[in-house]
């Protein structure tokens, strides 16, 4: 048959099958453009569309195909408009100009001032996990050198300690104040592999399709789709896109979650083994670095005070470049906290703490099963203003009430003492 003969007679769009026809030979195929290219060489898909207005150019499978084609081009685009192996620009600061500190206190071994990268541009993604900087907070400048340090030189930081010291907080505020985005996930004995490294997740998309009107005409119209579509879980965003990774709450994780940390702490790249071939390899971005926090060290709970945590695998926890424990603050620096958290005068600040350290001493002896965090001292200094300076309420409400019978009796005395 002739291909103006062809163009008179009336033409099925699509075949039982699944295939459309084609319009000119009554062929069937997926693609008009593939069977264009294939058979009629001579012809455009523009030039069909003018003759045949109306015929799809697409079977259902074929617009899945074209679905994933411009998926795997975009995802190709993105790749090469970032470059993974590219610093962020920065800007070189003073620790002193950083932190808001006396001079004299920000100085290296060598009496000259210490200097850190400050980020000044980011990776789109990675824009929302820019925290705001916390004006109030009193930072301890020895662990905020520690920390920087790590930033600095590409070391991984674990810090551990009792809760409320501000393990987390530092590591933060030190993200915050030099530029880094600070990406932070919370370990419990549920988290599991893919909540680490990512999954196949299922959406909906509006497709263009064409269905035949009540006017007997073929119209484009936008169908839903449902679509599968591998998702990055935190970890491989963080490396990517160069952010500073906190694994919190690191003693509370399945050894079998810890290990995949190994080789990103080593420096390697990140092998996710379930997602597409162009999605399975992440290598690390120059500014990417990882923290950890916990109340232990790895070697199990001490205290009786942390149910849940775990005795870790040593070799995970050997590949920490700088492990540090965040004790409580001293006297003088934490009633600073106090004045700044909550308001208080300078003589009620140093009473809480001194109540804080004698709860604390108890504690180290063995006389109480429980000690108090700054920020239940913070919580009670504040409930104590919002009452009429009653600091025994405070103190109850904040952290007496959670302890056994015996030791509310221990702390509401000492509070009494102090307060008399």
């Amino acid at each position: 048959m002739s291909t103006a003969t062809a163009l008179l007679e009336p033409t099925p769009v699509e075949d039982p099958n699944g295939k459309i026809v084609c319009a000119i030979d009554g062929g069937l195929c997926d693609s008009i453009r593939v069977y264009l290219k294939q058979n009629y060489p001579d012809w455009t898909v523009d030039r069909y569309k003018k003759e045949f207005p109306g015929s799809p150019l697409l079977s259902e499978k074929g617009k899945r195909a074209a679905l994933k084609a411009k998926e795997a081009a975009d995802r190709k685009a993105a790749a090469q408009a970032f470059q993974p192996g590219q610093a962020f620009a920065f800007a070189e600061r003073s620790l002193a100009e950083i932190f808001d500190l006396d001079a004299s206190t920000a100085l290296s071994s060598t009496g000259n001032p210490i200097m850190l990268r400050c980020l000044t541009e980011h990776h789109p993604e990675a824009d929302a996990y820019i925290n705001p900087s916390d004006p109030d907070y009193v930072f301890n400048i020895d662990l905020v050198k520690k920390v920087c340090l790590g930033f600095e030189l590409g070391m991984n930081v674990y810090l551990w300690g009792y809760h409320g010291t501000g393990k987390t907080t530092v590591l933060e505020q030190c993200a915050a104040r030099t530029g880094r985005p600070f990406l932070r996930v919370q370990h419990t004995g549920n988290t599991e592999e893919a909540h680490i490294l990512g999954q196949y997740v299922v959406k909906t998309i509006m497709v263009d399709a064409q269905e035949l009107g009540p006017d007997g005409r073929i119209h484009a119209v936008k169908k839903p789709q449902t679509v599968t579509e591998f998702q990055y879980g935190p970890l491989a965003m963080a490396m990517k896109y160069g952010m500073v990774y906190c694994a919190d709450e690191y003693d509370f994780a399945m050894p079998s979650v810890i290990a995949l940390y190994q080789p990103v702490l080593e420096g390697k790249p990140l092998v996710i083994k379930d997602a597409p071939i162009d999605q399975r390899v992440i290598h690390p971005h120059p500014d990417f670095r990882f923290v950890a926090t916990g109340n232990t060290n790895g070697v199990g709970d001490e205290t009786g005070l942390y149910q849940g945590t775990m005795i870790q695998n040593a070799a995970s926890y050997s590949r920490f470049h700088i492990t540090e424990e965040v004790k409580y603050m001293d006297a003088k620096q934490e009633a600073l906290v106090l004045r700044s958290k909550a308001g208080l005068g300078k003589p009620d600040a140093e009473k809480f703490v001194k109540v804080a350290n004698a709860i604390r001493e108890s504690f180290a002896k063995g006389e109480m099963s429980m000690t108090i965090s700054p920020r239940e001292l913070i919580t009670a200094a504040s409930l104590t203003i919002v009452f009429g300076n009653n600091p025994t309420l405070g103190f109850k409400l904040a952290f007496i009430n959670r302890c056994s019978r015996i030791d509310q009796v221990t702390v509401e005395q000492v509070v009494q003492r102090h307060f008399a």
